[in-house]
Formats: structure tokens, C-alpha cells, sequence
């Protein structure tokens, strides 16, 4: 069963720049997992610190891959003190 993830990261203005860097990272390396589908960034086109990854996955273990990755574990401790909010809903497709 394919799941999807909505996060929604509400960056620090100071760290706006270096944190779309680490975002990118996060990305393109969670793209060679074996159990994603898709994994892309966007920025919210009226707040400009206010960035949402929207990913598919294959299954619940693919994500518990992703999550005990060292590129995913990098990202958590890079955005660390430097977000306002962070939510992330995992959602699954019933019609």
C-alpha cells in the first residue's frame, strides 16, 4: 500500500538560504532510496519561509528506511533550533 507524507516546514528567516541548501540534499538523496516514489520541495508562494516536501512512498517500511537514513537522520539535526513549525501528516489514498 503506497503512503504519502505532507511536511510542512516553517523556516527562521536567518536560515532561509541555508536551509533550502540542506532541503535540496535531503531531496535528491532521498530520491535513490529504493522504496520512494516521488520526493519534492516547494515554497509557498506567500510566504517565502514556509516550505512543504510532499513525498510517496511504497510502504510504512520504506519510510522506517528513509527514516533511519544517515542523509534523513542529517537533515533533522541540520534544521534543529532553526524552524518555527514543523508538522508531517502520512496520508493514504481512499477514493
Amino acid at each position: 500500500m503506497e503512503l504519502k507524507i505532507v511536511a510542512v516546514i516553517v523556516v527562521k528567516a536567518a536560515y532561509r538560504e541555508e536551509l533550502e541548501k540542506v532541503f535540496r540534499s535531503v531531496v535528491d538523496e532521498t530520491r535513490k532510496e529504493d522504496g520512494n516514489i516521488s520526493y519534492n520541495l516547494y515554497r509557498d508562494c506567500k510566504n517565502p519561509l514556509k516550505y512543504t516536501i510532499l513525498e510517496e512512498w511504497k510502504s510504512q517500511a520504506a519510510i522506517d528506511g528513509h527514516n533511519e537514513s544517515a542523509h534523513f537522520k542529517a537533515f533533522v539535526a541540520a534544521i534543529e533550533g532553526k524552524v518555527d513549525s514543523l508538522t508531517v501528516d502520512v496520508i493514504k489514498q481512499i477514493y
